[in-house]
């Protein structure tokens, strides 16, 4: 079912942006079957916005990047911008602000005052593919124990079989309670990136669907509905306000 959009005095069909994501809470995941968390229901509220109801699809990082790239009308979340994605997506937002950190455990005495004394100190968790992974190793830290899942870095940290664990903030939290622990039981010892997150449009989006994701968004965030969900799902982090719009580059 197409989507009725206004354009130079008269309404247009256009397709339905399909959407997918990973499973990333409490960005976005699966509880019962159902896709929740903070990015999910954003999305779904924009979406409602412009007048469309396509369910949103949880999938492997890999696969859904892989969709995303292979055809117009597609939209990503949640991602930050590189050079690489930059030739391939339209990104509006940001939707979040996530700083990567660097976790020990609570007790370890351990400070860090550069990321030059990391391999040094210790081994760092890390989750494949990661943007922390990839942070990490373009910096010349070379002590990482790689895992599939953030989980299992987190009780390799918890059972000091790393030293550090490195982590996006928004993530913390949820994972420690899926293993059993508390934001307690951590504490942060160095940021290595501060980030922005977005929503990506695949390339060949026309860009007046872009815009108007956009400018739906930038309601959201001044009706303070924005806050209000950012808050429900990242407590006292604050949620970026700002709006922009970020064209993809031209090989």
């Amino acid at each position: 079912m197409g989507l009725l959009v206004y354009v130079g005095g008269s309404f247009a069909v256009t397709e339905p942006v399909r959407l997918v994501t990973e499973a990333w809470p409490p960005m976005s995941f699966e509880q019962d079957g159902v896709p929740t968390g903070f990015g999910v229901e954003l999305v779904n509220q924009l979406q409602a916005r412009i007048g469309q109801q396509e369910k949103i699809e949880i999938l492997p990082w890999a696969r859904a990047y892989a969709i995303a790239n292979s055809a117009p009308n597609i939209l990503l979340f949640a991602t930050s911008i590189s050079d690489e994605r930059e030739a391939h997506f339209d990104f509006i937002g940001p939707i979040a602000t996530s700083k990567i950190t660097l976790y020990a455990k609570a007790e370890d005495p351990i400070s860090i005052k550069q990321l030059a004394d990391v391999s040094a100190a210790g081994i760092v968790g890390v989750y494949r593919e990661s943007v922390g992974a990839q942070l990490l190793q373009q910096q010349g830290v070379t002590s990482l124990l790689v895992a599939s899942f953030p989980q299992q870095s987190a009780k390799q940290l918890l059972f000091s079989r790393v030293r550090f664990w490195c982590q996006a903030d928004l993530a913390v939290k949820h994972i420690l309670e899926e293993v059993g622990a508390r934001l307690e039981d951590v504490r942060p010892v160095y940021v290595v990136s501060e980030v922005n997150l977005y929503l990506a449009f695949s390339k060949g989006t026309s860009t007046d669907m872009v815009q108007r994701w956009q400018a739906e968004l930038e309601k959201l965030k001044e009706s303070g509905d924005f806050t209000r969900l950012y808050q429900k799902w990242f407590g006292a982090l604050p949620p970026p306000l700002q709006h922009q719009i970020f064209w993809h580059k031209d090989n």
